[in-house]
């Protein structure tokens, strides 16, 4: 939640900050530290009222937070993140390496689950899969994802769990 935090800070302000916290329904009272899981009910409430304080779409809201969470963990998470030479090669290596360390860190962390596999050098398809269903903050990681590595991605989302699938499916290329 720190970095949800710091996002609504940066481009809003601290008032608007607390107005989210007390039109959400948190049983934490606000109050978060990094490493300890929170109700996914509290993040849902804190993403919703956020965006109506700042009037956009819910779904836009999720994909820009997903893109500045990318920046986020890269100066505050794993190592690893930055030794990839580009946004494919992060995501081949996301389950193995990234989200193993996470966890060595944080063994209580809970991270979705994610498969990518290659079609060619600059094409492939990305699987999503979470109990939170965050699958427009994927979006925005992997858009912030390609900023960092100086690429440009075009996704497109051919299956969701919104819609009742297993998981999220999208057809990718970077370019």
């Amino acid at each position: 939640m720190n970095a949800l935090e710091e996002f609504v800070l940066g481009i809003a302000d601290m008032e608007v900050w607390n107005s989210v916290l007390e039109s959400s329904d948190l049983k934490s009272g606000g109050v978060y530290t990094s490493g300890v899981n929170y109700e996914d009910a509290e993040i849902v409430s804190l993403a919703t009222n956020l965006c109506e304080k700042l009037d956009i779409p819910l779904v836009d809201g999720l994909k820009l937070f997903g893109k500045y969470l990318f920046g986020f963990l890269l100066n505050r998470g794993p190592i690893e993140l930055a030794s990839y030479p580009n946004a494919q090669a992060l995501l081949e290596n996301l389950e193995t390496v990234v989200h193993t360390d996470v966890k060595r860190i944080h063994p209580d962390a809970y991270t979705p689950f994610f498969v990518y596999t290659p079609v060619n050098e600059n094409e492939g398809e990305l699987s999503y899969s979470s109990k939170r269903k965050l699958c427009f903050v994927a979006e925005g990681l992997l858009e912030g994802a390609a900023e960092h590595y100086g690429q440009s991605v075009q996704m497109t989302h051919f299956e969701c769990m919104h819609d009742g699938a297993q998981s999220c499916k999208w057809k990718v290329i970077f370019s």
